[in-house]
């Protein structure tokens, strides 16, 4: 019970990040988002909610076609990035700073080698056998990285649980949005 409370606590309080609000950027859900590209990583504010307090992060698999690990009991499922985006929800949409063609091919490949694993809080982000949101994504732009020839950890504080707020201060990554 102690062990549980404790990653409990852990989770909670690495979790609350604190950003600066000019960041995010508030999306009306009759609103287009445009200029989206396959691989970008789409982070939602956290909400308050149990699973919300750690905000929510998918990735794009086409300029339209959001990819995500949604929650427990599910796997992963494709969606049209209006129908993903909540109202009164605001997000931050980032990109890999190095980002080319021969990179966002492997990317996509792991993408959907890795897609129909279960979701699962797992902790160990280099486990590929389960997945939550944010480990989906930084284990494919790993993957995407160890089988191009270099290493790549887009986890800002380089901890072996990835938040989706780890991403947002990436030095791999820049805010799009």
């Amino acid at each position: 019970m102690k062990k549980i409370l404790l990653i409990i606590y852990i989770l909670i309080f690495t979790s609350c990040t604190s950003l600066n609000k000019k960041v995010w950027t508030k999306i009306n859900k009759k609103e287009i988002i445009l200029n989206l590209e396959p691989g970008d990583i789409i982070i939602k504010e956290k909400t308050l909610s149990p699973l919300g307090i750690f905000g929510h992060s998918a990735i794009m698999k086409t300029e339209r076609i959001v990819f995500d690990y949604p929650k427990l009991g599910q796997t992963s499922y494709e969606i049209d990035i209006n129908y993903w985006l909540e109202k009164n929800r605001d997000i931050i949409v980032l990109r890999y700073k190095k980002m080319n063609e021969k990179f966002r091919e492997k990317l996509l490949e792991n993408m959907e080698k890795f897609s129909k694993m279960n979701y699962k809080i797992v902790f160990n982000k280099r486990d590929n056998t389960e997945f939550y949101c944010s480990h989906f994504i930084w284990y494919i732009y790993y993957q995407t990285a160890k089988d191009l020839g270099f290493v790549l950890d887009i986890d800002s504080d380089k901890g072996l649980i990835v938040f989706p707020y780890d991403f947002i201060d990436s030095n791999e990554l820049k805010i799009i949005y």
